[in-house]
This record gives C-alpha cells, sequence and structure tokens, in this order.
C-alpha cells in the first residue's frame, strides 16, 4: 500500500462514497474502486460494507481507520519534517502543542512560564487536534503537547497523565428546549452534537457510553472542533457531551446549561507528551509547566464550585 491508497481509504470511509471519494482525491471512481479492492486484498479483510446508498465502514476497516490515519499523518509530518530542515532547532526555541479544547487552560501557564524563561529567544505555540500534535512531537517538530488521549503506538514518546475531567452533558440554556429525565429519550428525540468518529471524545463516548447502552444518537451532527459544538449547543441546534473543563473559565457558557443524567459519569483525561530525546532544558521547563497547569486546572475548579 502508498500514500494514495491511504488517502483513498480515508476518503471513502469519511464520504461514505466511491463517487464522493473520487473528487476529493482527483481519481475516477473505478480508479477508487480498485484501490480499495487491493487494499482490502493486501489487508485480507473487508473494509466496506458496499450498499446501493454507499460504502461503509465495517468492523475491520473502522479498526483500520485511526491507523490509516496514523500512517498518513506520520508520513506527512515526515515530509514537512524534511522540507523545513534547513530551519535548525536550537535550545534557543521552545515549540509547543496545545489541543484546541485546552488553549485557555493551557497558555496562562504557558505564558507565565515564558516570562521566567530569558534564555529562550523564541516560542512557537501551535494548536490542533491530539493525534497530529502526537506525531509532530515524536517526530520532533514540536517539544512538548498536551492532548487529551495517550497514543501507545508511539512509543518515542513519554507520556505524563496531568489530570480527569468529568464529561458534561450540555444542552441550550432555552425554555422550548425539551428536557428528559433518561438519555434513551434524548437520543431517539434531539439531535446530538459531536466531533467526528475517531476522535478522542468521540470515541470514549462510542465504547464507553453508546455501545453499552446498545444505542445511538438517532439525529446526528458531526463536527471538527469543540469550539463549534459549543456555538451549535447555544444556538439551539441541538445537544452534546464535553469536557467540564471545555466549558470553563465561567464553569458554563451562558447560553449552555449541563444537564445531569444518571446514565452519565464519564471522565476524558488530559496527558503531557514529549520526546525520549527532549534536551536538559525542556526536561528542567516541564515541571514548573506541569505544576502551573494544574494549579490553573484547580484554580478553575474553585471558581466553578463557588
Amino acid at each position: 500500500m502508498d500514500m494514495l491508497d491511504l488517502k483513498v481509504f480515508i476518503a471513502v470511509a469519511e464520504t461514505e462514497s466511491m463517487s464522493k471519494a473520487a473528487h476529493y482525491v482527483a481519481l475516477t471512481q473505478p480508479a477508487v474502486s480498485i484501490r480499495i479492492a487491493g487494499l482490502e486484498t493486501e489487508l485480507d479483510a473487508s473494509l466496506f460494507h458496499r450498499t446501493r446508498s454507499g460504502a461503509f465502514l465495517t468492523e475491520a476497516g473502522r479498526r483500520f481507520y485511526f491507523y490509516a490515519q496514523y500512517a498518513l499523518s506520520a508520513l506527512e509530518a515526515g515530509q514537512e519534517s524534511l522540507r523545513t530542515l534547513s530551519a535548525q532547532h536550537t535550545e534557543k526555541k521552545l515549540r509547543i502543542g496545545i489541543v484546541e479544547s485546552l488553549t485557555h487552560v493551557m497558555l496562562p501557564s504557558v505564558i507565565h512560564s515564558m516570562k521566567d524563561q530569558s534564555s529562550l529567544m523564541e516560542w512557537k505555540i501551535s494548536t490542533g487536534q491530539s493525534l497530529d500534535l502526537a506525531l509532530r512531537t515524536a517526530s520532533g517538530e514540536l517539544d512538548i503537547s498536551f492532548i487529551n488521549q495517550a497514543f501507545s503506538p508511539l512509543p518515542q514518546l513519554h507520556s505524563i497523565k496531568l489530570f480527569e475531567e468529568p464529561l458534561a452533558f450540555i444542552g441550550p440554556k432555552q425554555p422550548e428546549f425539551p428536557r428528559y429525565r433518561s438519555l434513551f429519550t434524548y437520543l431517539k428525540e434531539v439531535p446530538f452534537i459531536l466531533l467526528k468518529r475517531h476522535m478522542p471524545l468521540r470515541e470514549l463516548l462510542e465504547h464507553q457510553l453508546f455501545a453499552p447502552l446498545r444505542m445511538h444518537p438517532q439525529k446526528l451532527i458531526e463536527v471538527d472542533t469543540s469550539h463549534v459544538i459549543r456555538q451549535m449547543v447555544e444556538q439551539g441546534t441541538g445537544c452534546s457531551f464535553l469536557p467540564v473543563s471545555s466549558l470553563w473559565p465561567s464553569g458554563r457558557d451562558a447560553a449552555i446549561e449541563t444537564i445531569s443524567l444518571p446514565e452519565v459519569h464519564l471522565q476524558q483525561s488530559f496527558y503531557c507528551v514529549y520526546s525520549q530525546s527532549a534536551s536538559d532544558q525542556i526536561l528542567n521547563l516541564l515541571p514548573k509547566l506541569q505544576a502551573g497547569i494544574i494549579a490553573q486546572v484547580d484554580q478553575f475548579r474553585n471558581s466553578r464550585d463557588q
């Protein structure tokens, strides 16, 4: 298999259509079908259920999707690393990655550390999804990343668990929004706004909530970021799940309320990851960054409880 095979597989998985995927990867539909058939032969597994209404991941396809994303992201990160090889990294530069949903928690500690590290002449802060940041850290493109999932297929990374936060079930603070006593009723009647499949929060919900309940949202809207989730819930589009930390610092957005349900008792973990080859300067900075983040978390928790 090659990069194009992976791109074709991911495009079909995300569009659930051979013809739509062909448009995204600039191939004909027959060429896409041939690529998928060749990939299935090589893997000795059926990756899609093919029906008149589209192509849908089998269990084997669902499992392979993460590794396809992982492999493709790693290859693309490697290409980018070679393109930027001329920009040599020195110990006077610190490159930090922060998962998008946690910038408001992590940045205060990072900024405070910047003020105390006069020997570091340049700081680079990147935001993105956890998998992308983890791969960029493993490749050496980033020095430290703060993410919401530990990735066991990346042995070249050290991982430190920072804190856990419960998931909140949220809806718009509007009188006309329905209030039910059971998650089952919400799953049947109300649109759910969730992150795309295979993102950490979505996988947590799929495996630890929906699968045990043997029920999934009947009306589903998939988005890329928790910021979009908050916006759509505020506007009354539907309900969702987010870590409590995503609703800080005010505890909850003015137009959003937390709905208490007995079925919802999940927690999401947050991690600091860094390369095994990190410099002494970075290793010396890590404890202060971690302590600052945990202090910031405690401050938000205390203000929420008051």
